[in-house]
């Protein structure tokens, strides 16, 4: 009797065991299936979500308020466009600056994208653009890579575009003035990828083309030379270039930016620096890589008089 309960113990326990076996092996296989699932179900929608933000465009507004700014431009629009790298929107760009009836259309340099020998598209984009209003241009470093850009110069000012690079120009509304300051792309006279002594020398520029007894807009392609536009008094800075951190981390902000490195701080937005104000557009085209949790950003701006 006793060897046959324990023989049935034994054929039990193991039956036991190798039950359970195969109930874990099936969980475990399971489990596998769900991550995998989630896994798949979290890179799709970060696939569909890079590729919407990649190809639409969010309208940012900012009013630009300051007692220096004459009467006569209290509501002075401007459309401000940066860093187009030849991206192709059709007329879906063109469409959204008509709606907002600017002013001035300004745009802060990488129209075109050095790696794109065609700029056909950029060139479009500009005779529609000129059909909305007058058209201010300074440009970027894509457009000092290029072999030809002289030749896309002539075609913008045969077109009726004002490039102002290193150049300034009043511009008039009823009896009020301003005065707009335009800097090329400091890539076009220093080679070098650090552009060590371009902050002082792009002071020195701004220095001699501002109106002291005006509004001094600037136009110039890199936010990151701040410290420099502020201790040169300017008051209002359009600037492109960092492409809003090209990927944007939530809670913390943009990752990388050209001239910033990581986590750097002019991404986008409006900054301030004594009596300066410099509005950042992420722009709205990609150069090497594309944007992640990044809309492509056109960015009006109003002025306002105290």
């Amino acid at each position: 009797m006793f060897f046959y309960l324990r023989d049935n113990f034994i054929v039990a326990f193991f039956s036991f065991i190798h039950h359970n076996e195969s109930m874990i092996r099936k969980d475990k296989a399971f489990t596998v299936i769900v991550v995998l699932e989630i896994l798949f179900i979290i890179a799709a929608s970060l696939g569909i979500w890079i590729v919407y933000t990649n190809n639409n465009i969010q309208t940012s507004y900012y009013v630009i308020e300051d007692d220096l700014i004459p009467e006569g431009f209290d509501g002075f629009k401007i459309a401000h466009v940066s860093d187009l790298h030849n991206k192709d929107w059709k007329d879906r760009l063109c469409d959204l600056i008509e709606k907002e009836k600017p002013d001035i259309i300004a745009i802060t340099g990488d129209i075109v994208d050095s790696s794109d020998v065609y700029y056909d598209i950029s060139l479009q984009f500009i005779e529609k653009a000129l059909n909305i209003a007058p058209v201010y241009f300074v440009t970027g470093n894509h457009e000092s890579y290029m072999q030809d850009y002289k030749s896309l110069q002539k075609k913008m000012s045969d077109a009726g575009v004002i490039l102002i690079d290193d150049k300034s120009v009043l511009i008039k509304k009823g009896d009020c003035y301003i005065n707009l300051i335009g800097l090329q792309d400091p890539s076009f006279t220093q080679k070098s990828a650090f552009l060590d002594n371009s902050g002082s020398i792009l002071r020195e520029k701004i220095v001699s083309l501002k109106e002291d007894d005006l509004y001094n807009v600037l136009l110039s392609h890199r936010p990151e030379y701040m410290d420099y536009y502020a201790d040169a008094g300017v008051n209002l800075v359009l600037s492109g270039h960092a492409h809003g951190g090209q990927i944007i981390l939530p809670f913390i902000g943009g990752l990388i930016a050209p001239g910033q490195g990581f986590f750097p701080e002019y991404t986008q937005g409006v900054h301030t620096k004594e009596n300066t104000n410099m509005v950042i557009s992420r722009g709205l085209g990609d150069s090497y890589l594309p944007r992640v949790n990044n809309m492509p950003e056109l960015v009006i701006i109003t002025l306002k008089s105290l």
